[in-house]
C-alpha cells in the first residue's frame, strides 16, 4: 500500500474518532432524570468535569480549583436547597458559595422537569456578592455514582458532571470522551472544559468532602 493512501486511511481514522455522537448514542448518554427519583441527588457531589456554551465564561472555568455541591430537600417536600462551593486558583485561601433555592413544579413523579432555581445568595468567605440573575436546571443520571445537570441562566448555560467518588484518576481521565459525547449531544459547541485533578483542596465547610479518599462525599 502506498504511502499516500496509509495517509488518507490515517486522516479518515481521526476524523472518525472525534465523529460526532448520533442519534441512538445521545439516547442512552442523555437520559433525565424523572420527578420519582429526585431523591438519588440528595447528597454531596464533586465537580469533575464542566464547560459552558459561553466564550467569557469559558476563558473563566480553568481558574476554578475545585467545586462541591450539597443537594438537600426541605421540608415542604417541593423545595431543595442547591449549595455550590467553590475555590479559584488566583486565591486558594477564599470561598465562594452560592446557596439556591430549587423549586419542584409537578407532583407528576414521572415527569421529566427543568426545575427552577430562584432565591439565589451568593457570598465570598461569608460576606455577600451581589447577584440578580436566576436559573434553571435539568438532571441527568448517567451511571450510579454520578450526576450531570444542565445549568441554565439568562445569559449562558454549563453542562457539569459531578462524582461522589472522586479519587479514581484513570477513570475518570477514561471518561473525558463521554462528557465530551453528552456536551455535543446536548448542544454545546466544542470548549476547553474544567477537569477536576483529584488532588485540589475543598472549601472546609460542613459540606466538603472528607480527605480520606475511600470514603464518599
Amino acid at each position: 500500500m502506498s504511502a499516500e493512501k496509509i495517509s488518507v486511511l490515517l486522516l479518515l481514522a481521526v476524523i472518525g474518532s472525534h465523529a460526532a455522537p448520533n442519534a441512538s448514542e445521545c439516547d442512552g448518554l442523555t437520559k433525565r432524570l424523572p420527578t420519582k427519583d429526585l431523591n438519588k441527588i440528595f447528597r454531596n457531589w464533586v465537580l469533575v468535569w464542566g464547560v459552558s456554551d459561553h466564550e467569557a465564561v469559558e476563558a473563566l472555568m480553568p481558574n476554578v480549583s475545585s467545586s462541591h455541591v450539597e443537594f438537600k430537600p426541605l421540608p415542604d417536600n417541593k423545595t431543595f436547597s442547591y449549595i455550590k462551593r467553590t475555590i479559584f486558583h488566583h486565591n486558594l485561601s477564599s470561598c465562594t458559595t452560592s446557596f439556591i433555592n430549587v423549586t419542584v413544579t409537578s407532583n407528576n413523579d414521572t415527569e421529566l422537569q427543568t426545575l427552577h432555581a430562584v432565591n439565589i445568595r451568593v457570598e465570598e468567605d461569608g460576606q455577600p456578592v451581589e447577584y440578580n440573575d436566576t436559573g434553571a436546571v435539568d438532571f441527568y443520571e448517567p451511571c450510579s455514582d454520578c450526576l450531570l445537570l444542565v445549568y441554565k441562566c439568562s445569559r449562558f448555560r454549563f453542562v457539569l458532571s459531578y462524582k461522589g467518588s472522586h479519587q479514581d484518576v484513570e477513570q475518570h481521565k477514561a471518561a473525558h470522551d463521554d462528557h465530551k459525547k453528552v456536551a455535543e449531544c446536548l448542544g454545546f459547541p466544542k470548549k476547553k472544559p474544567y477537569v477536576y485533578d483529584r488532588v485540589a483542596d475543598f472549601c472546609h465547610k460542613k459540606s466538603a468532602p472528607e480527605a480520606n479518599p475511600d470514603n464518599h462525599c
